[in-house]
């Protein structure tokens, strides 16, 4: 099992004119210094951006991958290696959208001269979660183009994401035969409190939709799958699209799954309207990726791991999360599944997630690193020699004091019930 460690790197349009940049918030886009601290760790590869956005912003305008070589270059003398990210949370840059019909083409082309630039690049995520970002921008109406309650956005918006993957990845490969797929997506589960028809169907529906982006990628959403009907019917999505996805399918290399406390939902329905809120809220301490990591194996069969792991804790929180999610790829391997990585995520912290970037109030978590302005060196915490450890093969100190996520619904009221019923 590799084990990873990446920085946060969401460039997220929020609205037709505002934008949130986590390299810059971060400080770590200001920072070549970063790369000897992730070499530092010992971690074999690391999920990083070659983002379209920030590299190809004007239409028309060959790509400056400048920034992007001097840090895959630094990545590869620290002897680790790059998992490039195209798009992370993004739309792409401002002459296109998720919902635009050009967006399938336009990252392909954007992929060919990042694969052109860099053929030894192995490993490849054109885009992060395109599931739960879809949703976030055409259902919840959190980022740009802020559709609420859209499905037919929400649709076109998934397939021309899958297009634009499959798209990407042939791109690469003309240039990187042997270019592997790593598909990113949150790892969801979904509980109803009650038996209202309302909530097992809403339910119902999440469960099936939950692994859309990888079904369509692999050619499974044909005539008689559930989401076929959604997609066709209510999203208004041509059969046309859905054949050139089939007729472009190729299988992920390796499925990422980012778990976090609010991946697990429950349901409940009242005045005929369904909401929900996050299962830790409702039911602290019954989290557990394990059998949702089963589950999703069972259904894709692909080789799989996490390529998140981040709690909003303190460092000694953040030690037993960790800690937890070894132990869990730890058993799911020993049954002999086939268990690739354990990503640890946001290496130099993030900012403003506890409101998905909505809310600017600089609100930052720390991560394996501190959190630091661009002109500080972040510094090293109780996470970092945990991930040391992990990286070498070696044990390491785990708290036994409990979790806020086992104890109580939130980080000290951080972390907002936001609703996912659509």
């Amino acid at each position: 099992m590799e084990i990873w460690a990446s920085p946060e790197p969401t460039f997220a349009r929020i609205s037709a004119d505002a934008t949130r940049d986590q390299l810059a918030e971060t400080g770590h886009e200001a920072r070549d210094g970063d790369i000897a601290l992730l070499g530092s760790l010992g971690v074999r590869a690391s999920r990083y951006p070659v983002l379209w956005e920030k590299c190809a912003p004007h239409a028309g305008v060959a790509p400056d991958f400048t920034w992007a070589r001097r840090r895959l270059e630094a990545l590869r003398d620290e002897g680790i290696e790059p998992v490039v990210t195209l798009v992370h949370h993004g739309s792409g840059p401002g002459y296109t959208s998720l919902v635009d019909p050009g967006f399938p083409e336009a990252l392909a082309a954007y992929a060919g001269e990042a694969a052109r630039a860099f053929p030894w690049v192995r490993r490849w995520t054109p885009i992060n979660e395109p599931l739960t970002t879809a949703r976030f921008s055409t259902l919840y109406g959190n980022w740009y183009p802020n559709g609420r309650d859209d499905d037919v956005a929400f649709g076109h918006a998934i397939v021309y994401e899958a297009l634009g993957i499959l798209l990407a990845m042939e791109a690469i490969r003309a240039h990187a035969p042997a270019a592997e797929h790593v598909l990113t997506e949150d790892l969801q589960n979904f509980t109803p409190v009650d038996t209202d028809p309302h909530t097992l169907a809403t339910v119902a529906h999440q469960r099936e939709r939950r692994y859309l982006s990888a079904e369509l990628l692999m050619g499974r959403i044909v005539a008689g799958h559930p989401m076929h009907a959604y997609l066709t019917g209510t999203c208004a999505v041509a059969q046309a699209l859905l054949d050139r996805i089939a007729a472009h399918a190729s299988p992920p290399d390796v499925m990422g799954w980012n778990y976090y406390p609010n991946s697990e939902r429950v349901f409940t329905a009242a005045d005929g309207y369904v909401s929900d809120v996050p299962r830790v809220v409702v039911a602290p301490g019954s989290l557990s990726a394990e059998r949702m990591l089963r589950a999703a194996y069972d259904r894709l069969g692909l080789p799989f791991g996490f390529s998140e792991v981040h709690v909003n804790a303190g460092e000694r929180g953040r030690i037993r999360w960790l800690a937890q999610r070894r132990d869990e790829l730890a058993r799911i391997a020993a049954d002999g599944l086939p268990v690739r990585m354990l990503g640890v995520w946001a290496a130099f912290g993030l900012v403003d997630w506890d409101s998905l970037l909505l809310r600017r109030e600089g609100y930052s978590e720390d991560g394996v690193f501190t959190f630091a302005a661009p002109d500080a060196t972040p510094r090293e915490t109780a996470l970092t020699e945990a991930v040391r450890a992990l990286a070498a093969g070696r044990a390491f100190d785990v708290p036994e004091e409990l979790g806020w996520w086992e104890t109580r619904g939130t980080p000290d009221g951080r972390l907002a019930p936001l609703g996912t019923a659509r």
